[in-house]
Formats: structure tokens, C-alpha cells, sequence
């Protein structure tokens, strides 16, 4: 019996599934050696491009990092599929606890992302930079 291969949706959504766990080694286990992370609307002082598989992780690990009083507990992808086939569009709502207490989802961000050859080759961030910014303040006191 042959083992179902996976799709590249289903990267896609096992990427975001993985996202809670602010695990930069998982998540850039599923991205090509040569990916590109473009955050097109940054937060004031962060790159709006990273290229490599290491540069995102390192990149991933130290911004996860700073938010280290923010409680993520879930994600809900909402994954879009395109004309094209290695082409997704995903609507992210995230269920956090703020460092006040105070509990609840939010869209955090849209993401479109490209998928060739089982791995992640492109990873577009259109994040909420200022619910971000203002978590992160709250985080650090």
C-alpha cells in the first residue's frame, strides 16, 4: 500500500498549523533552500526581504522571541486556492492571550505563498504590523 503524497495545500496548511508553537526550526524545515520572505509592509526597522532558508529561521526565531508574552493557542488557515496550482492565498485567524489576560482572535495576517517541489519558495507576509508592534510593547512591559 503506497503512501498518499502530500499536496501542495496540505504543505500549506500543515505550515500554518505549526505556527502556534513559534518552532522556527519547524517551520523552516518546509522551505526551500533559496526561499524568499517578503514582508511587503514591515514593522519600522524590519527587512521587507529575506532570502535563504537560514536567514528565516534566524529571522522567525528572533522576532517569535520578542513576543514572548504573547500566548498563541491556536490558528485558523483560511486557504485560498489560485489559477495556479502552486499558488495559495491564506486569511490567518490567531487565538492569543495578551500580556494583560485578555483572551481573543484576530486576523493577524494574509499570506501568499508559492509551493514547488514539496517545499515553500515564496512566503509573502501582509501581517498587521500595527497589532504586532502594539502586542510586542505589551509584551515587554
Amino acid at each position: 500500500m503506497s503512501t498518499p503524497v502530500e499536496t501542495p495545500r496540505d504543505l500549506v496548511e500543515r505550515l500554518f498549523l505549526g505556527l502556534p508553537s513559534r518552532d522556527a526550526d519547524r517551520f523552516a524545515a518546509l522551505l526551500a533552500p533559496d526561499v524568499v520572505f517578503e514582508i511587503p509592509f514591515p514593522i519600522p526597522g524590519e527587512p521587507t526581504r529575506i532570502e535563504g532558508r537560514e536567514r528565516v529561521r534566524e529571522y522567525l526565531a528572533s522576532r517569535w522571541s520578542g513576543t514572548s508574552g504573547v500566548q498563541v493557542h491556536g490558528i485558523r488557515p483560511d486557504i485560498h486556492e489560485t489559477t495556479d496550482p502552486e499558488v495559495f492565498v491564506v486569511e490567518n485567524d490567531v487565538d492569543v492571550t495578551r500580556p494583560s489576560g485578555e483572551r481573543g482572535w484576530f486576523r493577524s495576517s494574509v499570506n501568499v505563498i508559492r509551493v514547488r517541489d514539496g517545499l515553500v519558495t515564496l512566503f509573502r507576509d501582509y501581517m498587521d504590523t500595527g497589532r504586532i508592534l502594539a502586542l510586542r510593547q505589551a509584551a515587554q512591559g
